[in-house]
C-alpha cells in the first residue's frame, strides 16, 4: 500500500517548453477507469463540465496543453510565434496530422473551430472566450461573413488577432478541441447538441471514439495515427455509477482507477495493489443563489446564509480533513486569491441578528417580511457524495435562524435545465426568479482567472453564457474585463484579489470548501497520477504491468 500526496506549483507562463517522449512500460492490454457521472456532451464546443471533458480529452487535441506547473508546450501546433504588440499569435501545425478518420488535420480545422464559436446560431456558452478576437462580436451579430482575426496562413499555418493585448490568450487556446470541420461542419451550428455527432465524437487525440453505452460507459480505443505515437493501452473504458458501486468495484479489481469517496479513503489505503493518491486541486464547493427574487436578491439573506452555515463541521466530519476552507470564490492555492480576505465566521447568532435589522421577524419558527415566509428550494445534484451530504446540514443550520429549506436532488444534467432553462422548442431563455433558489456545485480554475468572466458579468446571462446566479456588478465586471487586457502580472493577480474581495462582500456564491481530491489507482496501471490538470495526465503513457 502506497499514499501519495500529489502537490503542484503554480508557476504560470508563456512559453514553449520541449515534449518528453517517454516510452512505453508495456504496449497492449486493456484498463479501465471510472467518474461518478456520465457526460452530458461529447462534442467539447457544448457546455462542457468535467465528466464531458475528461472523456474528450481522450478522443480530442488542441494546438497547445497545459503543463504540471500551468505553462503550456505543444500539442498539435509545433510551435507559435507573438508579435510585438503582443496581439497577434501565430501558430505553426505539425506535418501529417490527421484525424481519426484519416482526413488530414489542417488550419482550416483550426479556423473552423473557433470561428464557430462566434457564429450566430451557437449557442454552447463559450463565446465569452473568444470574443476579444477582432470581428468575433460583428460576426455573431450577422454583420461579418467572417471573424476578421482569424487568418489561415496557410494549410499548417493560422493567427490569431485580439482587438487588444490579451492575457490570457494562451490558456484560452489551451482549452479549446480542435474540431474537423468536414464532420462538424456538415451539421448546423444550432442542432450540434441534439445532433448524434454529441455521442459519437471524432477528434485527433490519443484515442479514437468506440462505443457510449448511456449509464454504463464509454469505450475508446488506441490511434495508431497519433502525432505522439500510438498510446501504450488498445484500450480504455471510463465506466461511470454511483460512488459506492465504482469502490466496490476498484476494491473488487474490477476498475483499474477511479475517484474515491471519503468514506473509502482507508478501506483503498488498507487493500493489496491498491493505491492512495491525495491530490490538491484548483476546485472548491459552493452554494450558489439566484439574485433575480426578492429573498435571495435580500443581500442580508446571503449573509445570514454565510454565517449560518457550519463549514468547518463540513471539513472535520465529511471530509475527514481531506481540504479546507475557503471564503471566496477562487481556489485557496491560486495565485487570484486575496490572502486578506475577509473570513466567512461560522456565528448562528449573528446571522439571526442580521436577518432580524433587515426585517426578517420569526414567526412560527420561520422568518417572514412583507407576508413572505423565507423559504428556499435547495438543488443538489448527484454524483458527490460529500456534496449530496452536505445538503441536510446545510438545510439544519439554516433552520436554526429561521430558514425553510426544501432539498431537491436531481442528476447533473437536470440540474442544469433549471441554470440554462431553454424554451420547449429547444431554445435558450433567460432565467427567472422562478427557475431555482440556491443550488449546490463546484467550480475552480482550469487554465486562468479569466474563466469566470462569463459567470460574473451581466451581459453574459443565459442564453449567452453561464452568470445563471445573475451577477450584475458594474465594478466587478469592470474588473473582470480589466484582467483580460493587463498584461503585468503583479498588476493582474491585484485586479483577481480584488474581485475576490468583492465576490465575498457579494455572496451570490457562498463559499464552502476546498477539497482535496482522492483517487483510487491499481498497482498494475502504470503511469496515473492525476494532478491540477485532471484525471488523463499523460494518458497516452499509461500502461498495464
Amino acid at each position: 500500500m502506497v499514499v501519495r500526496l500529489v502537490l503542484a506549483s503554480l508557476l504560470f507562463g508563456f512559453l514553449p517548453v520541449a515534449l518528453a517522449q517517454d516510452t512505453c512500460a508495456s504496449v497492449g492490454g486493456t484498463a479501465t477507469i471510472a467518474q461518478w457521472s456520465e457526460p452530458g456532451n461529447l462534442n467539447p464546443l457544448i457546455f462542457p463540465t468535467t465528466y464531458d471533458t475528461n472523456v474528450q480529452e481522450l478522443v480530442f487535441a488542441r494546438l497547445i496543453r497545459p503543463t504540471a506547473d500551468l505553462t503550456f508546450e505543444p500539442d498539435l501546433a509545433e510551435s507559435w510565434t507573438v508579435s510585438d504588440d503582443a496581439r497577434t499569435l501565430t501558430f505553426t501545425l505539425r506535418e501529417g496530422l490527421t484525424f481519426h478518420d484519416g482526413a488530414p488535420v489542417t488550419a482550416q480545422d483550426v479556423a473552423f473551430t473557433f470561428t464557430s464559436m462566434a457564429d450566430p446560431a451557437y449557442d454552447g456558452g463559450r463565446f465569452a472566450e473568444i470574443s476579444i478576437l477582432v470581428g468575433a462580436e460583428a460576426y455573431r451579430e450577422g454583420t461579418a461573413d467572417a471573424v476578421e482575426g482569424i487568418v489561415v496562413v496557410d494549410d499548417r499555418t493560422i493567427s490569431f488577432t485580439t482587438t487588444e493585448p490579451f492575457a490570457p490568450f494562451l490558456p484560452v487556446i489551451g482549452g479549446i478541441f480542435i474540431l474537423p470541420e468536414h464532420v462538424y461542419g456538415a451539421v448546423p451550428i444550432g442542432n450540434w447538441q441534439e445532433d448524434a455527432s454529441n455521442r459519437n465524437p471524432v477528434g485527433s487525440g490519443a484515442f479514437v471514439f468506440d462505443e457510449y453505452r448511456p449509464g454504463e460507459f464509454v469505450s475508446v480505443s488506441a490511434f495508431e495515427g497519433y502525432w505522439e505515437g500510438r498510446p501504450c493501452l488498445d484500450r480504455l473504458i471510463v465506466r461511470f455509477g454511483d460512488q459506492n458501486t465504482l469502490l466496490a468495484a476498484l476494491l473488487a479489481g474490477e476498475i483499474d482507477a477511479a475517484p474515491v469517496p471519503i468514506d473509502g479513503a482507508t478501506s483503498v489505503a488498507n487493500a493489496a495493489g491498491l493505491d492512495l493518491l491525495v491530490i490538491d486541486t484548483l476546485n472548491f464547493q459552493y452554494i450558489g443563489t439566484n439574485l433575480r427574487g426578492p429573498l435571495l436578491g435580500d443581500a442580508a439573506v446571503r449573509e445570514a446564509i454565510a454565517h449560518a452555515v457550519n463549514r468547518q463541521a463540513i471539513v472535520t466530519g465529511l471530509l475527514q480533513g481531506y481540504g479546507g476552507l475557503i471564503d471566496t470564490v477562487f481556489p485557496t492555492n491560486h495565485w487570484s486569491y486575496p490572502p486578506d480576505v475577509a473570513p466567512i465566521a461560522y456565528d448562528p447568532a449573528a446571522a439571526a441578528e442580521i436577518l432580524e435589522a433587515a426585517g426578517w421577524t420569526l414567526q412560527g419558527g420561520v422568518r417572514v417580511k412583507d407576508g413572505q415566509e423565507l423559504s428556499l428550494r435547495l438543488f443538489v445534484p448527484t454524483g458527490n457524495l460529500v456534496r449530496e451530504r452536505t445538503a441536510p446540514l446545510i438545510q439544519a443550520n439554516l433552520r436554526q435562524i429561521g430558514i425553510a429549506v426544501e432539498i431537491q436532488t436531481m442528476d447533473f444534467p437536470t440540474l442544469v435545465t433549471y441554470l440554462l432553462p431553454r424554451e420547449a422548442d429547444g431554445t435558450p431563455r433567460a432565467v427567472t426568479a422562478e427557475d431555482f433558489d440556491l443550488f449546490l456545485l463546484g467550480f475552480g480554475i482550469e487554465r486562468d482567472p479569466n474563466e469566470y468572466l462569463s459567470y460574473l458579468v451581466e451581459t453574459d446571462m443565459p442564453p449567452n453564457g453561464y452568470n445563471f446566479i445573475g451577477v450584475a456588478e458594474a465594478e466587478i465586471a469592470a474588473l473582470m474585463r480589466e484582467g483580460r487586457v493587463t498584461l503585468d502580472q503583479d498588476a493582474r493577480t491585484e485586479i483577481y484579489r480584488e474581485v475576490g474581495r468583492q465576490m465575498r462582500d457579494l455572496l451570490a456564491w457562498v463559499p464552502l470548501y476546498q477539497a482535496q481530491d482522492l483517487y483510487g489507482a491499481n498497482e498494475r496501471l502504470v503511469g496515473f497520477g492525476p494532478d491540477v490538470r485532471g484525471i488523463n495526465v499523460d494518458v497516452a503513457r499509461w500502461s498495464l504491468r
